[in-house]
């Protein structure tokens, strides 16, 4: 029996399935109402909001939400519903659609690995900072993350925080915006706030929604300290009115 046409038939038998073996190990994700499974780092960013949608330092409204950093560039098959939904190659980030209960439930797990369960759906206004958009989010797994050293994570924001000079001028919007030490949610005691319409001096900007401010205190004295972006409007012109 000669031995090399068996080995050469079984090597291109191999090539011609392996790219089947893939495709079924790493299927494309469904839209809506198939539920997907998804692996990632769980992350807090921000994008600009209304009026215009392009940038917070001018006066557009921070919008600060929770987002998942794909493991792998996302995979999507067309849908009856949302066919004409493309999706570019390399897209990594997905928005999710969370209820204030939900933010609370995944924020001990910001910035670490989880796997989510959810629903897919395409972007279709300007508050859909992606592509594609997971709701109805349960997390299937991940660890909490440990404990906070603020001084660490102040130490750290101050190292690689992008600065102002001069200082842009801003105010507090929505609710009262609690004050930070150092830009983690768990930064803070929850003791000092400001309330809505409070000008503020913003010198510094941090990833993950994070402003570093000055203002006056109800002691009538200057402060600085870190604010949750989300709370606080930049801009010129009417952003004191």
């Amino acid at each position: 029996m000669n031995v090399v046409p068996c080995l050469r038939a079984l090597t291109l038998l191999g090539l011609c399935l392996s790219p089947f073996a893939i495709a079924h190990a790493t299927p494309c994700h469904q839209y809506e109402p198939a539920e997907s499974t998804l692996s990632g780092t769980l992350t807090r960013q921000v994008f600009p909001g209304p009026p215009s949608f392009e940038d917070v330092v001018t006066g557009d409204e921070p919008q600060v939400g929770f987002y998942l950093s794909l493991a792998e560039p996302l995979c999507m098959d067309g849908s009856e519903n949302e066919a004409d939904v493309s999706v570019e190659d390399g897209q990594t980030l997905v928005q999710l659609v969370l209820g204030a209960g939900d933010f609370d439930t995944l924020r001990p797990y910001l910035d670490q690995p989880v796997v989510l369960k959810g629903t897919l759906f395409g972007a279709v206004s300007g508050y859909h900072h992606t592509q594609v958009l997971l709701q109805q989010v349960e997390r299937l797994s991940g660890s909490a993350a440990p404990p906070v050293n603020c001084a660490a994570v102040k130490q750290a924001a101050g190292e690689g925080q992008e600065t102002y000079d001069p200082v842009l001028q801003g105010k507090i919007i929505g609710i009262k915006a609690w004050v930070y030490q150092a830009p983690h949610p768990a930064c803070t005691d929850k003791h000092d706030s400001l309330a809505p319409g409070t000008a503020v001096s913003v010198s510094g900007i941090s990833t993950g929604g994070w402003v570093r401010a000055n203002f006056t205190g109800s002691d009538g004295k200057e402060h600085s300290a870190w604010l949750d972006q989300a709370y606080v409007l930049i801009g010129a012109g009417d952003v004191g009115e």
